[in-house]
């Protein structure tokens, strides 16, 4: 595993402030990366220290006690852990199942929340195939198989692309991506993704915004600038 969520994202992750695709999407990262749960351990810590040196920097500057301090924050800690948590914190261990083009494959188990909202999967030609789920965000966030020895048209982004790879390995222009690996690109990029012969891909893809078809005819969805989900 060679690509791995940046500082911020895991400080945002391990805070607790990350936005629900994003969060499921390091949670299934960090089941097969123990550098990034370690990093995560170390971030939650410090959160956990700036809170405890947060209460008592209250408590001295308002003459409250230690124990009426105690019981806002746990009070606090209560509200925290009454919320819908589903997607943040997975209900089993065990690992969910997707079936794709007549292939199952199994994924992390912090996917489960996904899993059960997928849609129906759509196919591109037979070759691609994609299955949106609605999270209630803005991002449009959908798992994407591509079967074997395939190449997408080369596409930017108008906005971040967040993808993780769940099954097999792709390839574009800057890299090969195996399964565990994680990876942000932006507008700045300019990539045609592909698979080798004899070996599938899927991965969980979260976009802000459309890509932008760069080359050939796939520029037609393009749709006079707006761009194309897939």
């Amino acid at each position: 595993m060679a690509y791995h969520p940046d500082d911020t994202l895991l400080t945002l992750y391990a805070s607790g402030e990350i936005d629900t695709a994003r969060g499921v999407a390091i949670a299934s990262h960090l089941e097969s990366c123990s550098r990034c749960r370690d990093r995560v351990g170390e971030l939650e810590q410090l959160e956990a220290d700036s809170l405890q040196q947060m209460k008592l920097e209250v408590t001295e500057s308002n003459d409250i006690s230690e124990q009426e301090m105690q019981r806002v924050f746990d009070n606090m800690l209560d509200d925290i852990m009454s919320l819908d948590m589903d997607f943040s914190a997975p209900r089993s261990r065990q690992e969910a199942k997707i079936t794709v083009n007549g292939k199952e494959i199994l994924v992390p188990a912090p996917l489960k929340p996904i899993v059960e909202r997928m849609g129906e999967w759509r196919s591109y030609g037979g070759k691609v195939f994609t299955s949106n789920i609605d999270l209630g965000e803005e991002y449009r966030v959908s798992l994407l198989y591509i079967t074997e020895g395939v190449q997408v048209p080369q596409h930017t982004h108008k906005g971040l692309e967040s993808t993780l790879v769940l099954h097999g390995a792709f390839s574009d222009e800057s890299g090969c991506y195996n399964k565990g690996d994680y990876l942000e690109e932006n507008e700045e990029t300019k990539h045609a993704p592909k698979t080798m012969e004899g070996q599938d891909c899927l991965c969980l893809s979260i976009l802000t915004q459309p890509l932008v078809f760069t080359q050939g005819v796939a520029r037609i969805f393009n749709r006079f600038g707006k761009g194309m989900y897939p």
